[in-house]
């Protein structure tokens, strides 16, 4: 049953990756129209699965807005890396934030140590390492699709990646403690209070910085916002239930590797993107 709830999470995040890959593509701008349906959409998902059967506690504020901070900065940051650069190193950079949860386990939840998760976090070091040794970052961009998927790596795109790093592991470890804690209760009722914080914050950015355009970027993009909501929704909703199946040290370090696969593959065959030997 975890195996095949955790492949299900594999492909939603992955699913999330493409739909971000294929507005960019053809849109420059509406990073914060775009993840503002994108919340919308996965706030919808949750006040459904809950069927008005809601029951909500102070208690779980904090760990709400925690998670609503950490996990703004995942989405939005995440689109502007895969606008900014490749969407195969950007995924497998981004994909690397799960061994914060993994890390964090070992040191306040006081789950076992495991040599897996020692190898892969060897593994991260090695792999960064090697992306920075991409002898393709100083070649000159051509005008061929095939060669404009390795344009030069920009400072900018580095620290978007960075932030969706840290975003990305900071709301999977609050999602995972808040579980912990209350014993698994309160999924819906925590997700919802955690996405209307994300939803209006992300909306008022989009009015402010995009609003001469904002309508013209929800009817080019609201097709994919809104799968990459719900799949996001689904991806949160079994990450909760396995929170409580399943040790961090084990369940985000497969989920990390299962998507960096899988959008490897997808960009590869897809879009054409093409790793140096050393990415590889």
């Amino acid at each position: 049953m975890n195996a095949f709830l955790l492949t299900f999470v594999v492909l939603g995040l992955s699913t999330q990756h493409l739909t971000k890959k294929i507005y960019n593509q053809k849109n420059s701008g509406g990073a914060y129209t775009f993840s503002a349906i994108s919340v919308l959409a996965a706030l919808l998902f949750f006040l459904v699965a809950s069927g008005g059967r809601l029951s909500f506690t102070w208690a779980i504020v904090p760990h709400a807005l925690g998670f609503a901070l950490t996990y703004s900065f995942s989405i939005l940051f995440s689109f502007l890396a895969i606008k900014e650069g490749p969407l195969s190193l950007t995924t497998l950079i981004s994909s690397y934030s799960l061994l914060i949860p993994s890390i964090y386990g070992l040191i306040a939840w006081g789950e076992r140590f495991s040599y897996l998760l020692l190898v892969g976090i060897v593994l991260l070091m090695i792999s960064i390492f090697l992306v920075r040794l991409d002898p393709t970052k100083n070649r000159k961009k051509k005008e061929s699709s095939e060669t404009a998927a390795k344009k030069p790596l920009t400072a900018k795109w580095a620290l978007y990646v960075c932030l969706s790093f840290v975003g990305g592991g900071g709301c999977s470890t609050f999602q995972k403690d808040q579980q912990l804690k209350f014993n698994g209760a309160y999924k819906n009722e925590f997700m919802i209070v955690a996405l209307c914080v994300t939803f209006v914050s992300i909306l008022l950015f989009a009015w402010m910085l995009e609003k001469k355009s904002i309508f013209l970027y929800i009817k080019r993009g609201a097709l994919p916002a809104l799968v990459c909501g719900v799949a996001n929704a689904a991806v949160n909703l079994l990450v909760m239930i396995l929170s409580l199946r399943m040790a961090a040290s084990v369940m985000f370090p497969i989920v990390s590797a299962g998507t960096i696969i899988t959008t490897s593959v997808l960009s590869m065959t897809v879009y054409k993107e093409k790793l140096s030997t050393c990415q590889k």
